[in-house]
């Protein structure tokens, strides 16, 4: 194993708000080994706290262990954000029961129904097709791959700068998002409000079928409704998409679309839970670029500002000065 660089590696913006989780993430673990699961069903064997959390800790091991062993791992380093996200979405039932706020889900009802004049995903029955449950499973499964994808195209094209706002926009929308389902727990609708449906969802493809009755093996689907992440990072791939890679922008545009109005069809969230999820949108695409650029100079890496002239992209230290008195004296030729 190589030895440590006598230079202590710095945090990025994303890996700190990913850590900043982690302490309270596995406390909570710790304390929930041996309380007895609140669910049944499919969810009844999902892996225990005590598996959970020395999956958490493996992950945290091996970020530290490419951060100060293999600094030169730059992709393995940069992937390192997703797999912290997915360790930590795995963990936040237990997150939610150990904090125990209070189920929202009757006031999300509540917001629908005055919003809307009636719950939108049982008006949407009227719309049921197989091709369409198809089309919104595999739409919905996308937001695991969009912003991870856009992330790599801008990496191959070696974009760093758009690809780190992308990381960090994404990452804290995430995080976001993930401090919303602990401090109000939400259940989706298809669980809440079951008894209003009377037209089941069935695709013309067995594998998108039971990839959606799935997810009921996963707990935090009971509680883990407000705000939607999925149309939260949906909007935010967009938004990113459109500033830093045009043509994925319009590759991605049917399926961010089939996604967002996926949820509601299939019956995963409330339509006050997408609204939520656009404003956290928003606000990560405002403040990833910021919080990045920030971070940077308070680290004292020097940010190359948008307008690239002699005088924003050259340090002023290196500059010379015998460009300014040419121009200086041509403009006063020109004048005399």
């Amino acid at each position: 194993m190589s030895a440590p660089s006598s230079r202590a590696p710095r945090l990025r913006p994303e890996e700190a708000i990913a850590l900043a989780i982690f302490i309270p993430m596995a406390y909570a673990l710790a304390r929930m080994i041996g309380v007895p699961p609140d669910v049944g069903g499919p969810a009844a064997g999902y892996p225990s706290s005590l598996a959970r959390l020395v999956a958490l800790l493996s992950v945290a091991s091996l970020f530290l262990w490419l951060l100060f062993f293999r600094p030169q791992w730059e992709l393995a380093r940069d992937a390192m954000p997703f797999l912290f996200c997915g360790n930590v979405y795995a963990n936040l039932h237990d997150l939610i029961r150990f904090y125990g706020r209070p189920n929202i889900t009757p006031m999300l009802y509540w917001w629908d129904v005055r919003l809307f004049g009636v719950e939108p995903s049982v008006w949407a029955e009227q719309f049921i097709r197989p091709l369409l449950t198809d089309f919104f499973t595999f739409c919905y499964w996308l937001f695991y791959v969009l912003g991870p994808l856009l992330g790599l195209l801008l990496y191959l094209q070696r974009d760093r700068r758009g690809f780190r706002y992308t990381m960090v926009s994404v990452v804290l929308c995430l995080f976001m998002g993930y401090v919303g389902y602990v401090a109000w727990p939400a259940t989706a609708p298809r669980l809440a409000i079951s008894w209003a449906y009377s037209v089941p969802l069935h695709g013309w493809s067995p594998f998108l079928d039971y990839s959606r009755a799935a997810t009921a093996a996963v707990p935090l689907t009971t509680q883990g409704a407000f705000p939607s992440l999925h149309c939260a990072v949906a909007l935010l791939t967009l938004l990113l998409a459109w500033k830093h890679l045009r043509w994925f922008f319009w590759a991605q545009l049917p399926f961010c679309v089939g996604l967002i109005v996926g949820t509601v069809y299939l019956r995963h969230h409330w339509a006050v839970d997408i609204l939520v999820g656009f404003v956290l949108a928003i606000a990560a695409f405002w403040a990833g670029p910021r919080i990045e650029d920030a971070w940077n100079r308070a680290a004292g890496i020097w940010v190359e500002p948008a307008a690239r002239t002699i005088d924003s992209v050259v340090p002023t230290s290196e500059r010379s000065p015998e460009p300014r008195r040419e121009v200086a004296a041509r403009t006063s030729a020109g004048g005399s």
